[in-house]
This record gives structure tokens, C-alpha cells and sequence, in this order.
């Protein structure tokens, strides 16, 4: 090679190196101070609207600082790359905020720095960055909110990660109960003015550090006892405690206390709360020990609150409340109760507050619900203590419906009307007498309390324009006089006629009937008689005694017995319901007891019957009444109407007497003088005996009788006394009855007297004032008969025995016929007729005689 070519050599190669060197530093730029350090702060980050993240650098400080979001990974700065830049940098620890766009995709980035004049595409990364990723966009979730009184009463609420609150609102369900809110993290503490023991809610609008909003309502858990440094309580069996430490995210140990207890748990407060609940359901009845952060400590002590609840019918229909009784240990305490369907939701509109009595007891009663299963939720407020019943079946009621059990009710003017209805599927009712048009109309409300489906309601036709004048036929069921329209006074009775009825149920009318009231009438007086000190004083004791023949309808009767009289006439008994019988008479009626053959010269006698000389008993429902008076108690006047003040009689023998019932014109019952009236005749009470000597056989079943003009049913005694030289004396007595027929009877047993034997027979009343009744007797012989009869084949022989009386006085007769070739019949007849004996003696003794003489001949 030449030299020139050795120089041209030499030039281009440095050309080359050159020209080489000269476009490196066009590429590059102008050479810079270089960022020391770099760190990216959090290292994670969700997408949102305000997602960023800091980075932290270390530089010369003599140019900007650049960071920027290395998207595509190629280690220089792009112009759609996000970026940041701090102009006035320290040069230590210099803070940049970057902005991730929610256009970024998720994933892993570097976050590339530099440090030049300005920041421009192509910007070189130099040697230090840090990564960043990227995650799906999460709204901050909701952990927990707990209401506790720590001294004061709050609500923490805490979230998984920090948020910001941009609406928080605790809530009975319609109002709102904050007070202030403060945030920490992702603790939120939410004041209240006071403990609220009802279900509270959290209504929260929170956004986390990207800006992602999370919104909702959640429950709030209320524990009623609270602990915390140390602290110790009390709290009962299924209550809730909140242990509370000094910080979140603290661990908390549990144990109990006593040897047998070997309850142990590890746990935590949780995430961003600084409560840990303790539930106390289904532990054992002792002392906790909690350790709060491995130092703190506090203890529980829990009791039995003794909380119960009962529902007294598990099946019930539609129409019915769900009824019960909810009870503790305590008493004063505010008991919620609510029913719950078959998912466990509470039933709208069955709420309930209760509270406690001194006893300890509170009675519930929810309203009725739609068919299906329920049960009954029960929660002691402060503790937080709750209980669940056994299912309730509810079933569809029936549907409702009242009936007449007649579709025509007939009754007299003045008399009770009874307007029996049934019921279906409910227990009450509303019954409607008449009419406007009519001049009377009604409404009364019944109702079944004794659950027979069936109420009788009472209507007194006598009086009725007055509330008073209804009322129901059992005393358990009820009812209600809605209103009452009428044109008649106070005083009147119905006019006769028909009244309309209706019954409705559930506000429907279902049925009707017709309500007949017919004209009163007076029908008879009738005269009956009872012996003296009968006890008569009730309708039952009346329809008794003429049954069993102790009180007999006459037109004679002893002085001292007892008198009914009877009273047949419709339409009083609404009269006798509304007052008495004093009252009524004179007013209403009368009753005249007067007498009939008073003698020349004398009025008559008038009895005085009123209610202290006689009882009345008034059988309206069989438009019977009996006035019951003793002739012994009763005094008479002689003047037109009974007058105590004047001169008084007594009843005597033989006087007559006329008994009227008369209805008066002048009162409301009758538009004249309705009468009706019996005669009877007043007699000695005598006893009178058939015989005046009775002559009985030495025999049973020997019959003594007489005759009585005393009541049927009066009680004797009959006497038989042995008397003048009887050996052994006797004495037979025996109790018997006037029979309906004035007769009397009784057999007496003499088979073991003597013949000849003499006694007296006495009768007398056991109450009364006849005169005993006396007669004498005498015992004779029963009468014995002996036949016997032979029959033979062969000649035939008779003869014929005769033997004499005794000293006994017994006579036997006997025939025999000889050589009998068979074994003869005999029969034996044996008789007792009174006083007969001697003179079948006489008559054997004669006819002995007789055959002596005939041998002689």
C-alpha cells in the first residue's frame, strides 16, 4: 500500500468511528444526572375512578424527576404512557403521585423514573424502577356492625380495606339515629344518643382509596354487655358480649373458669374492628376469662335469665290472634314477640312489646295471620336473649254464619221471648227485632263465650223499650243492646203482631225469622192441696210432690194444711221477670181468696195473700204460677180487700172460699177485667179408723186401715198396743201415707201373739193438729182344714172319727176308708180367718153328740 492510500485509509476508518459516535448522541439525547432509587407505594392497586399510587425517589436534584407507567415494557417513555413529573425536586425522597387510568389493563407493570431538563418521548428509563400491579376493579366489602355502649353508645362498623364515608346512617328502619360518624381505615364508629335494644340497620355509602363505591343496608348485632381492660360483668345466658381491645385485628383468647368448664377459644376482633362478640347461647353457667392482645384481661360471669315462653294454642284458624305467655327471672323487663313464617321472616304487622309484671309474666296476644306455620319469636330486649316456640298451624277459619234454629217464634204479648240462634266459623253476632215501620225495632250483639255454637236470647215483650228487658239464657254467653227504636212508652207492652228477625255475622246478614206475638189470655184457677209443713218453695218442688202424689188437686181441704194455689194465664211472665209479685197486685192483678158462706149478718172473710204469707213461684216458660200458703200462717179480714189494719180471723172448719185470679183493665196486660176462679171448702182434719174393733188372726200380714180427711201425702203413725191382761205385752207401730183416695192401710205381723190376745190401735198426724183416731182389737185363731181320701177296689167300709176340742180350741176333721189295696192321697188345706175359731169347736162338739146318740138308738 502507498502512503497515499495509507492516509485515505487512515481518514475513513476515523470517519467511520466518528460518524458512528455522532449518531449514538443524536439517539440518545443529552446526557443526564441519573434517579438513585425508586419505590412504589402500595405495590397493588385496584382499578377505579381515582386509582393512583406513590413513588417515592432518590435523585441528584438537579432536573426533574419523571415517573411514568411502562405499559408496553420497552424501557422508554411513550407519549400515551401515564406519567408524572416533579419540576422542583429534593433530591431525597421526593414523593410523586401517579394516576392509573381505568383504562389500563390489569396486570404486572414497571414503573419507570428519570431525571432530565424535561420528559419527552423516547425518555430513556434509567437503571432504577419498581413494579406495580394492577387489579380488577373491588368495592370495599362490608365486615361487620356492632352496637355496644362503651360509655357511650355506638355503632362500629368495619369495612376490609380503608374507605372514605360518603353517607352513613343507622336506622330503626325509618329513622335515622346518628349522631356523628368517625373513620379510621376501614373503621367506621358511628355515635348514637342512646341503647337501642330494637333491630337496628346500617345504611352505608362508602368508596375505597380507588375510589370504587360500595353501598348496601346491613343488620346490626346488638350485645347488650361490653368489656375491655380489664373490666368484668354480667351478662345472661344467650346474650351477646362485645370484647372490645385497644386496637384492630387484636387476638382474643377465651376459656372458662371452673374446673369442670373445659371450654377454650382462639379468635380475633377482626379486620378493621376492634370488637370481638362473645355469644353466650349453649355455654355452660360460669365465669369467662378473656385475654385481649395477649395482655389485656377481662371476665364475664354468665347467669340463667330463666327466659320461657308458652303459646297456648298450637292450632288455630284465620280469625284468631296467636295467644301466649312469655315469663323470666326477673321482672320489669321489655320483651319483644313477633311471629315468624315458615322461612324464618317476621311477619309484618304481628309485632309486639311486652313488658314484664312483678311476677315475672306478661301475657301476648299477635294478630291473626293468613293460613300456614308459624312460630313465635320472643327477645328479652337488653339481653338479647331469644326464644322460639313450637310451630302454630293456622288454618283457614270458616266462613261465618248465624241461623234461627225456627224460622216462626210464637209467644203470648207480655211474655219472654226466646230467639235461639246458631253460630258458624265465629262466635259473635248481631240480632235485629222488628222494624221502623213497625214501631219497634232492635239491635242487639251476642256472643257464644262458652263455644256450644249456639247463644238464647231473652226478649220481655212486658217492658220492651228497656235495655233491661233482654239478657241470654246461659250466663257465659254475653251480649250488648246496640239500640233501641220505638214509638211506645216505657211502659207498655208489644202490641200483638209479627216482628221481623235477622241475624248477620262479619257485617252480612244470613238469616231471617219471624217473631209472632199473639193476644194473652187468663185460662184457669185450679185448688191443690199439700200436708201441713210441705216444702214447697220451687217450680221443681211442685211438678215433684204431684208426681209422688203429695199434692193433689181438691175442692176440700184440712184446716191447717198447706193450699196451692194454681194460676194458668199467658203473658205474664215478661211481668213477673221485670218485678215482683207485691208489686204486680193491684197493679197488674189481683188475687182474691174470698169466702162463700159467711154466715147472716157477717161479711165475708178475705185472706191476705202477698208474699210474706205465701211463696209464689212462677213458671213462666209453661205459663204456670202457684201461690203456696198454710192455712195455720194465714189471717183473714173482713172488709172488700185484705186489710191488715183492721180485724183480723183465722181460717175455721167448714168455711168456703172462692180463689179469682183476675187480669185488670187498668193495668197493660188486658183492655178489660180478664177473671178466672176455683172454689174449695176448709174441713176439720179428722183420722177415722174402719173398725171400731178389729178382729185379727194369731198371723202375719194383718190389715189395719181408716180413712183421713187430710192431705194425700200426710204422714201417720199407726200404734197396736197390747192391753188389759195380755201376756207378754207387745207394741207394733208402722208409718204410712194418706193414699190420693183419703185412705190408709198397713199389715201388721200377729203370728206370735196368743188367741184372745186384746190391744188398742191408735192413728195419728206426725204434723198436724187432727185428732188421733183409737179402736180396739182382739187376736183370734188361724184356721187349719185336713181332708183326706182313700179309694180301694174292694167292699167298701167307712167310718168316720170325731175328736174332741181341746183345751187349745182346735178342731180336726178326718176321714178314713179301711183295707185300702193302695196308698191314699192325702191333702191338707190350711186357713186362718179372724175370730172364727170357737165356733168350729161348738159345731164339732154338736156333731159328736149327735153320733153318740145315734149308737145308743
Amino acid at each position: 500500500m502507498t502512503a497515499n492510500k495509507q492516509v485515505r485509509a487512515v481518514l475513513l476508518a476515523a470517519l467511520m468511528v466518528f460518524s458512528v459516535f455522532a449518531g449514538s448522541i443524536a439517539f440518545t439525547g443529552t446526557a443526564a444526572a441519573a434517579a438513585t432509587s425508586a419505590t412504589v407505594s402500595p405495590d397493588t392497586v385496584d382499578k377505579g375512578p381515582s386509582a393512583s399510587v406513590e413513588v417515592t425517589v432518590d435523585s441528584s436534584g438537579n432536573d426533574s424527576v419523571h415517573a411514568w407507567l411502562d405499559l408496553n415494557d420497552d424501557g422508554y417513555y411513550n407519549s400515551s404512557e401515564p406519567s408524572t413529573t416533579e419540576s422542583s425536586p429534593s433530591g431525597t425522597n421526593d414523593i410523586l403521585s401517579l394516576s392509573i387510568p381505568q383504562s389500563v389493563s390489569t396486570g404486572d407493570y414497571n414503573v419507570s423514573v428519570a431525571e432530565s431538563a424535561s420528559l419527552t418521548a423516547g425518555t430513556t428509563q434509567q437503571e432504577v424502577y419498581d413494579e406495580l400491579t394492577i387489579n380488577t376493579a373491588n368495592p370495599a366489602d362490608f365486615g361487620s356492625a356492632i352496637h355496644y355502649d362503651d360509655g357511650t353508645p355506638k355503632v362500629e362498623v368495619a369495612f376490609d380495606e380503608d374507605v372514605s364515608v360518603v353517607e352513613m346512617n343507622v336506622t330503626d328502619g325509618e329513622t335515622n339515629l346518628s349522631q356523628s360518624a368517625s373513620v379510621s381505615g376501614g373503621q367506621v364508629n358511628v355515635t348514637l344518643s342512646q341503647v337501642y335494644t330494637e333491630d337496628l340497620e346500617v345504611t352505608y355509602n362508602v368508596t375505597d382509596s380507588s375510589g370504587n363505591a360500595a353501598t348496601g343496608t346491613e343488620d346490626v348485632t346488638f350485645a347488650p354487655v361490653y368489656v375491655a381492660n380489664n373490666s368484668n360483668n354480667t351478662a345472661y345466658q344467650g346474650s351477646t358480649v362485645a370484647v372490645v381491645a385497644g386496637a384492630t385485628n387484636t387476638d382474643v383468647e377465651v376459656e372458662g373458669t371452673d374446673d369442670d368448664n373445659s371450654y377454650q377459644f382462639s379468635g380475633s376482633t377482626g379486620e378493621n374492628s376492634q370488637v370481638f362478640l362473645f355469644e353466650t347461647e349453649g355455654k355452660a353457667l360460669d365465669t369467662y376469662e378473656f385475654t385481649i392482645g395477649g395482655a389485656q384481661q377481662a371476665q364475664v360471669a354468665v347467669r340463667d335469665l330463666g327466659f320461657e315462653l308458652t303459646v297456648d294454642d298450637l292450632n288455630i284458624t284465620t280469625d284468631d290472634g296467636i295467644e301466649g305467655t312469655v315469663s323470666a327471672n326477673a321482672g320489669g323487663r321489655t320483651v319483644d314477640v313477633v311471629a315468624l313464617d315458615d322461612n324464618g321472616d317476621e311477619v309484618d304487622g304481628t309485632e309486639t312489646t311486652v313488658t314484664l309484671n312483678g311476677q315475672g309474666e306478661a301475657d301476648f296476644n299477635l294478630s291473626s295471620v293468613e293460613t300456614g306455620e308459624y312460630t313465635v319469636e320472643a327477645t328479652d330486649a337488653f339481653s338479647g336473649v331469644t326464644l322460639e316456640s313450637d310451630t302454630v298451624t293456622v288454618s283457614k277459619a270458616k266462613d261465618s254464619s248465624g241461623d234461627f234454629t225456627s224460622s216462626v217464634i210464637s209467644e203470648q204479648v207480655g211474655d219472654v221471648a226466646e230467639i235461639t240462634v246458631t253460630l258458624d266459623g265465629t262466635d259473635d253476632a248481631e240480632i235485629q227485632i222488628g222494624a221502623n215501620e213497625l214501631g219497634y225495632s232492635a239491635n242487639v250483639s251476642v256472643t257464644d263465650d262458652n263455644n256450644d255454637g249456639e247463644v238464647v236470647l231473652l226478649f220481655n215483650t212486658y217492658a220492651p223499650s228497656k235495655t233491661s228487658s233482654f239478657d241470654v239464657d246461659d250466663s257465659d254467653d254475653e251480649y250488648t243492646v246496640q239500640d233501641i227504636s220505638t214509638d211506645i212508652s216505657g211502659s207498655d207492652t208489644l202490641d200483638a203482631g209479627d216482628y221481623d228477625l235477622e241475624v248477620s255475622t262479619g257485617g252480612d246478614a244470613d238469616n231471617v225469622a219471624t217473631l209472632v206475638l199473639e193476644e194473652r189470655s187468663t185460662e184457669s184457677v185450679s185448688t191443690w192441696t199439700a200436708p201441713t209443713g210441705a216444702d214447697i218453695t220451687e217450680t221443681e218442688d211442685v211438678y215433684d210432690a204431684i208426681e209422688n202424689e203429695n199434692l193433689t188437686q181438691t175442692d176440700s181441704l184440712a184446716n191447717g194444711d198447706v193450699v196451692v194455689t194454681q194460676v194458668t194465664a199467658t203473658g205474664l211472665e215478661g211481668a213477673f221477670d221485670a218485678s215482683n209479685f207485691d208489686a204486680l197486685s193491684g197493679t197488674q192483678f189481683n188475687l182474691t181468696v174470698e169466702q162463700t158462706n159467711p154466715g147472716p149478718n157477717r161479711d165475708a172473710k178475705v185472706l191476705g195473700i202477698n208474699s210474706s204469707s205465701a211463696t209464689i213461684i212462677a213458671d213462666g216458660a209453661n205459663d204456670t204460677y202457684f201461690i203456696v200458703y198454710d192455712l195455720d200462717d194465714i189471717s183473714a179480714s173482713r172488709t172488700d180487700y185484705y186489710d191488715n189494719t183492721s180485724t183480723l180471723y183465722e181460717v175455721e172448719d167448714d168455711d168456703a172460699f172462692n180463689a179469682t185470679f183476675t187480669v185488670l183493665e187498668d193495668g197493660d196486660l188486658a183492655e178489660d177485667d180478664e177473671s178466672a176462679s176455683d172454689e174449695f171448702e176448709v174441713v176439720e182434719p179428722e183420722l177415722e179408723l174402719d173398725q171400731d174393733e178389729f178382729a185379727v188372726s194369731n198371723a202375719a200380714e194383718q190389715s189395719i186401715s181408716g180413712t183421713a180427711t187430710v192431705a194425700p201425702g200426710t204422714e201417720l203413725t199407726i200404734r197396736v198396743k197390747s192391753d188389759g191382761d195380755t201376756q207378754p205385752r207387745f207394741l207394733k207401730t208402722a208409718s204410712v201415707y194418706v193414699q190420693a183416695d183419703g185412705t190408709f192401710s198397713s199389715a201388721f205381723d200377729f203370728s206370735e201373739q196368743n188367741v184372745n190376745d186384746t190391744f188398742e190401735v191408735t192413728v195419728s198426724v206426725d204434723s198436724g193438729t187432727a185428732a188421733d183416731a183409737t179402736a180396739d182389737g182382739i187376736v183370734g185363731e188361724a184356721m187349719e182344714t185336713t181332708t183326706a181320701a182313700e179309694t180301694t177296689t174292694t167292699e167298701e167300709s167307712t167310718e168316720t172319727t170325731t175328736t174332741e176340742a181341746s183345751t187349745e180350741e182346735s178342731t180336726e176333721t178326718a176321714t178314713a176308708t179301711e183295707e185300702p189295696t193302695e196308698e191314699a192321697t192325702e191333702e191338707t188345706t190350711e186357713s186362718s180367718t179372724p175370730g172364727f175359731g170357737v165356733v168350729v169347736a161348738l159345731v164339732a162338739l154338736v156333731a159328736a153328740a149327735l153320733l153318740a146318740v145315734r149308737r145308743d138308738n
